[in-house]
């Protein structure tokens, strides 16, 4: 049994939870003892994360109708610019 949708459902729920992760580890990096070993292993951390979650994007975040990658506002879109279809339903949707 499958939790997601589709896949931009999947991405978009993991790249949130990328993203929360990033900031916790930049606001830790942030607030350690500058050039000790722990806030250098924090920035690295988030560094990682960061890479990680634009994986995520161009892996998971395109629309399951025409492919395309949806970069700017994939957390709040709801129709694909492209081909203007619902990216969870797939129905074409109404100019507004």
């Amino acid at each position: 049994m499958n939790k997601y949708e589709n896949d931009f459902v999947y991405g978009r729920d993991r790249l949130k939870k990328l993203l929360i992760a990033t900031a916790i580890g930049c606001a830790l990096s942030f607030f350690m003892p500058k050039y000790s070993y722990v806030q250098v292993a924090f920035m690295c951390m988030t560094c990682v994360l960061f890479a990680t979650a634009l994986v995520c994007i161009f892996k998971y975040c395109r629309c399951p109708n025409c492919g395309k990658v949806i970069f700017f506002g994939v957390l709040a879109v709801k129709s694909c610019p492209r081909c203007h279809r619902n990216l969870v339903t797939g129905k074409k949707m109404r100019k507004q």
